[in-house]
């Protein structure tokens, strides 16, 4: 058997070892070397019938069994490029809903050096902004109207700071007990938890909140960025004084906080991440770690070559406690970066052989459906595909609470990879880029060339993923249900 045409693989080296990813089916496989340079060179020299290379009996078998089991298989250039949720996108809005997140205030009584409001980013800064009674309660009304076939429902409160604005979450949380009769609903709150007093932890604790704390690590480590509004005084010891009188209020409800801890690559990780597995008050906590975003960053970020030995080492560490063998780290404690290894199991184990290889579409990876995994409303009512984004980008917004969704934006976010769909429909990592819409707004546009400069970066993320996949289970690391 011969190759029908060039086959859309990325061939990748470990260990003077040789994989194969196979982009149309998404499997990896290893190769001898005879194959793989021979896949090499039909790479190198864009020719499938090699006549100057005769391959072994052996290889030859090996490339046999590959393609009759449709792998090494060439671009299909007649799949389009759109996302197949496309076509339900407007019924999907009319009663699916099953979250919301609404920002109650743009204002905050910090100024945490790296946040997107700080001034530091393009188009985003701190104002007094607040969400009035009457916009939340129009917010809830048309949620309500809009989640009819969701059982389950949830609501988070965000800002700026929401506890700012204390008393209109307990007016919406009354308001929503009132109108979801019937219906099970869970509440969130993000907070910086400086303005936690006994009315606000019993508030939260008689309603099951699910607690968000942001917190960066020991003292150090916080108050070098989280600092109060006149931008000096820390905040870890107001912090930590209020956790402590979360556990007197109420020990129980102390098991609702988790932690979102803010990784800045110009401070200590070791120090960080040692802090959220020893320390008292945080150890036995859920705790999700997120780099400072470099998204329209007006200046580039400083970064130690410290912090990334140290984080290779950690990251080394939580490899192996998934690799043990039993008794060796058996007993070690996922950190800041586990969330980092538990994306190989949504990017690698999870990923789907065929994937939206139907009715000839498909799609790549990397862009949620806009405002329905989280539904987030800002101060004034205007929608958009959750709160991480740019609410000040109009390209961003996907509709109102006085003109409901615009299907045609929303579709259009659904479909970004539309606005790079040359190169996306070469590139080995298709299916599993990680591009959403937020990395290609650009002055208030959505820009291809933004999108485009990207793409190195989450290549090599990719690649890497792929890399550490193919360690992990050739030591049968618990890459299922346990990971």
């Amino acid at each position: 058997m011969k190759l029908l045409g060039m086959p859309h693989i990325h061939m990748i080296e470990l260990y003077n070892e040789h994989y194969c990813y196979d982009v149309n089916t998404n499997a990896i496989f290893k190769l001898s070397d005879e194959l793989a340079e021979y896949l090499h060179e039909v790479i190198r020299t864009r020719e499938c019938d090699l006549k100057n290379i005769k391959l072994s009996q052996e290889a030859q078998e090996g490339l046999n069994y590959l393609l009759s089991q449709g792998l090494l298989q060439p671009l299909n250039d007649n799949l389009e490029i759109e996302h197949l949720e496309t076509s339900v996108l407007e019924n999907m809005y009319s009663d699916n809903l099953k979250g919301i997140i609404l920002q109650v205030t743009q204002n905050c009584n910090l100024r945490c050096k790296y946040c997107v409001y700080s001034g530091s980013y393009v188009n985003r800064q701190h104002n007094n902004k607040r969400m009035s009674l009457d916009t939340a309660k129009a917010i809830i009304d048309f949620f309500w109207s809009h989640s009819g076939k969701s059982n389950d429902v949830s609501f988070g409160f965000y800002g700026g700071e929401p506890l700012l604005e204390f008393e209109l979450i307990k007016d919406v949380v009354a308001y929503i007990k009132q109108k979801f009769v019937g219906k099970k609903y869970i509440f969130t709150i993000t907070t910086n938890a400086t303005l936690l007093k006994e009315e606000q932890i019993k508030f939260l604790a008689e309603n099951n909140f699910n607690l968000v704390i942001s917190l960066d690590g020991p003292a150090e480590i916080q108050d070098a960025n989280r600092v109060f509004a006149d931008g000096e005084s820390g905040t870890f010891e107001t912090v930590m004084n209020n956790l402590k009188k979360v556990k007197e209020i109420n020990e129980d409800y102390y098991s609702n906080i988790s932690f979102n801890a803010v990784i800045d690559l110009s401070q200590n990780f070791s120090c960080a991440n040692d802090f959220f597995l020893s320390y008292d008050m945080v150890k036995n906590s859920g705790i999700t770690g997120n780099f400072v975003s470099n998204t329209n960053r007006k200046e580039e970020m400083n970064f130690k070559l410290q912090f990334y030995i140290d984080s290779l080492y950690e990251l080394f560490k939580i490899y192996l406690y998934y690799a043990n063998d039993k008794n060796f780290y058996s007993r070690y404690k996922p950190s800041l970066l586990d969330a980092s290894v538990r994306s190989i199991r949504s990017g690698m184990y999870e990923r789907f052989v065929s994937k939206n290889m139907v009715s000839g579409k498909i799609t790549t990876g990397g862009q949620c459906l806009p405002g329905i995994q989280r539904f987030f409303v800002n101060v004034d009512g205007d929608f958009y595909p959750c709160e991480r984004v740019d609410e000040s980008s109009e390209s961003l917004c996907i509709g109102s609470i006085k003109k409901g969704f615009d299907i045609c934006k929303a579709s259009k976010i659904l479909n970004i990879a539309q606005l790079t769909k040359n190169e996306c429909r070469k590139c080995w990592c298709f299916n599993m880029c990680t591009q959403c819409v937020s990395m290609a707004e650009q002055n208030g546009e959505l820009s291809a060339p933004m999108r485009l400069s990207n793409c190195l970066g989450v290549k090599a993320n990719i690649e890497n993923e792929i890399k550490n996949y193919i360690v992990l289970r050739s030591h049968q690391a618990r890459i299922g249900e346990e990971f």
